[in-house]
C-alpha cells in the first residue's frame, strides 16, 4: 500500500512543461496527472504564490521517473 501513495514530483509554471512532462511519463507507461492547472491562465503571480501546476506521479515510480525526465 505504501507504494501506492501518490507525490507531487515537480511544480511548474508553464502549463505546456507540466502537460509535456506527464504526457512523456505517459507513453513510457508511467501513471501521472497534473493537478491546478486552471490557476496559470488567471496570472502568472497567482500561480506562482499557489505553488503552480503539479505533476503528481506514484512514490514506486521515482527512480523510473527522474530516468526519464532527465533524458527529456
Amino acid at each position: 500500500m505504501e507504494n501506492d501513495k501518490t507525490i507531487i514530483y515537480k511544480s511548474y509554471d508553464l502549463l505546456y512543461d507540466a502537460v509535456y512532462a506527464r504526457d512523456t511519463l505517459k507513453e513510457n507507461g508511467i501513471e501521472a496527472f497534473i493537478s491546478d492547472e486552471g490557476i496559470i491562465p488567471l496570472s502568472v503571480a497567482v500561480s506562482a504564490s499557489m505553488g503552480g501546476t503539479k505533476l503528481h506521479i506514484f512514490e514506486k515510480d521515482m527512480k523510473k521517473v527522474k530516468e526519464i525526465l532527465n533524458d527529456y
